[in-house]
Formats: C-alpha cells, sequence, structure tokens
C-alpha cells in the first residue's frame, strides 16, 4: 500500500480522531451561523491551508531549531476565544472599537471577522482551527517527522494528500451544517440563541487549546476511538513492507552523492563499481529492522564478494546522535561486524537521489549499471539473494547456488500482535497516558505521576522528565513504565555521566535468564549512543511490564520489539 493513498485515507478518517471530537461543534456551528453558500468552502479551504502553512512556517522548523510548538496552540486559542467574544458581545466590541479607535475606517482586524460578509471571519475561523489538526494524526506525525525531513519535496506531496482527504470530509462537515440552517431558521438570527451557543463553544474550546485542556481529553478518550491503531497499521505496511519489486524497464542507477565520510574505503561510486553486481542498502545502526537484516547482507558480502559482488551500506541517521561517525564506526565494526564500505549519508544527499522511503531498504543494481530490483523492510532473504546470483551469472561469474541465507540465525521479527516501534519525544509519541500532565511544558522539566493501570502498548512516566520532540530526558526520580506484548525488548538511548537503570519486569527486578545482553544484575549501563538489548523472554508474551528506574540525565530515544 502506497504512503500516498495512506495519507490521503488518514486525512479521511482524522474526522474520527478524538482531537476533531472538540472542533466538530466549531466547524458545524460556523457554517450553520449563516446562510451563504460559500462559507463552508471558505472554512475548511482556510483550515487546510493553515495546517500546511504551519507545516512549513513552524512544524517544519523544529526538526532542526527546536521551537516550541505550544506557540501555534496559543494563536488557536487567543482567536477562538476573541472571535467567541465579539459574536457574544457585538455592541460591547462596537463601542470598544469606537472608543479605542482602533480604526478610523471600521476595518480593524477582529471587526472584519464580523462584517455583514463574514469572509474574513470565515478565513480567520479556519486558520485557528488548522494547527490544531497537527497532532490528531499519526500519519501526519510520521509525514512530518520522517518523509519531510529525508525528503522535503516528497514530504509536502503527500502531507498535500493528507490535507486533501481532511479538507473534504471537513467540507461534507461544513455542508452539513449549513442544510441544518435550511431547515431551523433560528440558526441564522445574529442576536439568537443559536448564534450564542456557537459563541460560547468559540470561547470554551480556545480555552480549552490555550491551556491544554484539549490534550488531556484527547489522552482520555484516545482509546475510545479505532482511528490511530487504524493508522498505525496501515503505516507499519508501507514503513516495514518487507516488500520485494522486479524493474521491468530498468533505468540507470542514480550516483552516490554528499557522502563526506566512508568506513572501510577511502569512497565509492556506481560508475567506479560498473561491470560488478552492486547492492545499495539504506540502513542506520539504531534501526531493529536494519539489525535484523545486518546478518544477512553480512553473509551474502562474505560469500560472493569475490565474485564481482559489492555492497554499498548507505548509512542515513535517523538520530541526530547516529550523525557521529565514531559512533557508526563503533556499531559497523564492533556491533554489526560489517566488512563491506558504508558511506555517511547525514544529509540524506544519496536518499533523495535514489528517492528512499524505508529504513532498510536495498537497490540491485547489474554489471551496467541499472537498477534491476528493490526490496523494502525485512524477509524475502532467499529472493533476494538468488536474484543477486542471476545477476552474477550474467557477469560470468562461477558460484555455489546454495543460499547463505539459509545458514543466517536470525535475530527476531516482528508478529501480529507484537508491541510497535515507539517513539518517546512529543512530536512522534504515542500511547502516553501522561499526555495530559505533558500540555503546554513540552521541551520542560515536568513532574510526572507513575500511572500503574497501563493498557496494551501504554506507556507512562514517574518522576522529573523533559519531554522533547525526539527524545525523554530523565530527571530526579525519574522512571518509565511500559506494558508491552513480545519476546525480545530492545531500546535506543545515549548516556549521561555514569548512567544506568535498574531494570524491573512485572515489579520483579528482572532475573538473569530474562534480560538481554545488555543488561547484567538487573542494571542498565548506558555506555554510549546506541541500541541495548534489555529484554529476552523464552516466548512471546503478552501484557508484560517493564519498568525502568533511570539516572538523571539519562536520554530515552525509542523502543523496538522482537519475537
Amino acid at each position: 500500500m502506497t504512503l500516498f493513498f495512506v495519507s490521503f485515507l488518514a486525512g479521511i478518517v482524522t474526522v474520527l480522531a478524538p482531537c476533531a471530537f472538540l472542533l466538530l461543534p466549531i466547524i458545524l456551528g460556523s457554517s450553520a451561523g449563516s446562510a451563504q453558500k460559500w462559507r463552508p468552502y471558505v472554512i475548511t479551504l482556510s483550515l487546510g491551508f493553515s495546517l500546511f502553512l504551519s507545516t512549513i512556517l513552524l512544524k517544519a522548523t523544529t526538526l532542526f531549531i527546536n521551537v516550541d510548538p505550544i506557540f501555534l496552540n496559543y494563536f488557536s486559542g487567543v482567536v477562538l476565544i476573541l472571535l467567541g467574544l465579539i459574536s457574544l458581545f457585538p455592541e460591547t466590541w462596537d463601542k470598544l472599537n469606537a472608543k479605542l479607535r482602533f480604526s478610523s475606517t471600521s476595518d480593524s482586524f477582529f471587526e472584519k471577522a464580523q462584517g455583514k460578509s463574514g469572509l474574513f471571519g470565515s478565513v480567520l475561523t479556519g486558520f485557528a482551527l488548522g494547527p490544531v489538526f497537527s497532532s490528531c494524526s499519526p500519519t501526519y506525525v510520521y509525514l512530518l517527522t520522517t518523509v519531510l525531513r529525508e525528503n522535503f519535496g516528497s514530504g509536502l506531496l503527500h502531507i498535500f494528500a493528507y490535507l486533501l482527504g481532511l479538507t473534504l470530509v471537513m467540507l461534507g462537515v461544513s455542508l452539513l451544517g449549513q442544510r441544518f440552517v435550511k431547515t431551523m431558521r433560528f440558526a441564522v438570527d445574529p442576536k439568537g440563541w443559536f448564534k450564542r451557543i456557537v459563541a460560547v463553544l468559540f470561547i470554551l474550546i480556545g480555552i480549552s487549546i490555550l491551556f491544554g485542556f484539549d490534550k488531556s481529553l484527547q489522552a482520555r478518550f484516545a482509546g475510545l476511538s479505532p482511528v490511530g491503531k487504524f493508522e498505525e497499521s496501515l503505516l507499519d505496511k508501507t514503513r516495514d513492507s518487507g516488500s520485494s519489486t522486479e524493474i521491468v524497464n530498468a533505468k540507470p542507477a542514480p550516483e552516490i552523492v554528499g557522502i563526506k565520510d566512508w568506513i572501510n574505503s577511502d569512497g565509492e561510486t556506481i560508475a567506479k563499481n560498473k561491470g560488478k553486481v552492486i547492492l545499495v542498502d539504506f540502513w542506520t545502526y539504531s534501526c531493529i529492522n536494519c539489525v535484523r537484516s545486518s546478518p544477512y547482507l553480512n553473509s551474502w558480502y562474505d560469500k560472493y564478494k569475490d565474485q564481482g559482488f559489492v555492497i554499498l551500506g548507505i548509512h542515513a541517521p535517523e538520530f541526530a546522535f547516529e550523525k557521529k561517525k565514531e559512533n557508526v564506526e563503533k556499531a559497523v565494526n564492533e556491533n554489526y561486524k560489517i566488512k563491506y564500505p558504508v558511506g555517511l549519508d547525514n544529509d540524506f544527499a544519496t536518499w533523495s537521489a535514489y528517492n528512499n522511503q524505508f529504513w532498510p531498504a536495498s537497490y540491485l543494481i547489474n554489471k551496467d549499471g541499472q537498477i534491476v530490483y528493490t526490496h523494502f523492510g525485512e524477509g524475502n532473504y532467499d529472493k533476494t539473494e538468488q536474484r543477486i546470483q542471476q545477476e552474477l551469472a550474467k557477469t560470468g561469474a562461477k558460484i555455489d547456488m546454495n543460499l547463505a541465507s539459509d545458514k543466517v540465525q536470525a535475530v527476531g521479527n516482528a508478529v501480529s500482535a507484537q508491541t510497535p516501534e515507539t517513539y518517546l519525544g512529543w512530536s512522534r509519541g504515542t500511547n502516553f497516558v501522561n499526555s495530559g500532565e505533558l500540555a503546554g511544558n513540552e521541551n520542560k522539566d515536568v513532574n510526572f505521576t507513575l500511572k500503574s493501570d497501563l493498557k496494551t502498548n501504554q506507556w507512562s512516566l514517574g518522576g522529573t522528565w523533559n519531554v522533547q520532540n525526539d527524545r525523554i530526558i530523565a530527571g530526579k526520580n525519574a522512571i518509565f513504565r511500559f506494558n508491552f506484548s513480545a519476546k525480545e525488548v530492545y531500546l535506543v538511548a545515549a548516556p549521561a555521566q555514569n548512567s544506568e537503570a535498574k531494570i524491573l519486569l512485572n515489579q520483579n527486578l528482572i532475573d538473569s535468564n530474562l534480560s538481554g545482553k545488555d543488561v547484567t544484575n538487573s542494571l542498565l549501563k548506558l555506555d554510549s549512543e546506541r541500541m541495548y538489548r534489555i529484554i529476552s523472554l523464552k516466548d512471546f508474551s503478552s501484557n508484560q511490564t517493564l519498568e525502568m528506574q533511570v539516572t538523571e540525565g539519562s536520554i530515552l530515544y525509542v523502543f523496538t520489539f522482537g519475537d
């Protein structure tokens, strides 16, 4: 399933998300409050356009400069409150406007919003609502924090698909509100009770947005909506699709560009290796899907490197610490024992040249420099190796047709009931039960109340934590708790001085025969910025409770799971 279609579908189903419930009365009331046929179109188009602008002007920049995202909430809350007050007390506004002489020509900012035509008010209403939708959809968050960062053009295209779906369904809601007008004439009375109820709704919802109450309600009712899980399941199919594709009309492979540092090589290009069979593999060292694929790539390289086979590992970092050459070198040489060339694509230049969207992703290039086969995600290792053998045979290489893949001891793969990859920052975090306490306090030290009644895949914080864009930083008395379903549990983390975490499983110190290889005597020592193996159960198990008592300054990024 393509990400473009998933994005469009996510925009459509956003109306069922808990965060949209609060705004539906505003959209319905605004459209029903006027008999003008164009009003629903103006509100919904303004809503979509404002969300697009917030993406470009502010949200996109938070990926690089950490602009506080709460700014847009303040904007939306204040505008809705002012519009509500003007509608509720129009005479008072006129007197205040005349007394303070906001505008001698009666065209002040908010007076226009309540003018006879209502055009400016419709635009302003849509603009105020747009930014609030930015947290409604897991798909939108994924597009913003991953796809947009890696390929700006592709990210905008997919965000446009999401906005198109959202705008269409919201337009339907607005037109429904306007149909209400035709049968209920009291709805168009500017001084009637219906108009005043809508004005009060503007004020109440504006206050809830301004003070973060909307986030608390979203967190409380998130479990009542199937939208989030539905979207996550679709995203999983696009991000880790495990799909293989034969390229019928082969095209020349893009050149390797923008690589400033190489490991195991002085520099590699497609042109330099023309005449050989090349596998370009996009990966990043803290990605569990890449870790599970690594043994297979090593086995292929060991078996076929002398027959004219080359692997070019293109390391495209998901987190900032993965840009450090020393970190990648340690992962390549010590953790994963990789012998083939690895290039650091820190600016996603080669990633963009290949129009790639996945970790891991493999592009098989024949002796003529053409891409003939691709594979995204995990799995299909036998098929990929057989395709490598076919291309090597065309070069005249004499090869053993037994598969090296058959001898690889596989690392645990994902199963359907398994807890999904879970990011811990505010931009991509899901199933965080303390989100109500966080609202309005992003990037600040917050004293959280640890929750004990966690449902499947939910996680909670206790003590002091600083929740940032793509990470959480432990403060005093920091505790992390997670209800997971898996056999293997992995954590991407970074240390402070003398960082460690005490690991408990189901409220007891974890037993040595159930702990991962990075845990000794129930303690996880954080020694570098990498992925840690913290739990290794004998079998897949559901509703297990992981608890970590974390030293101050430790940084946690993401949990991944395996079976």
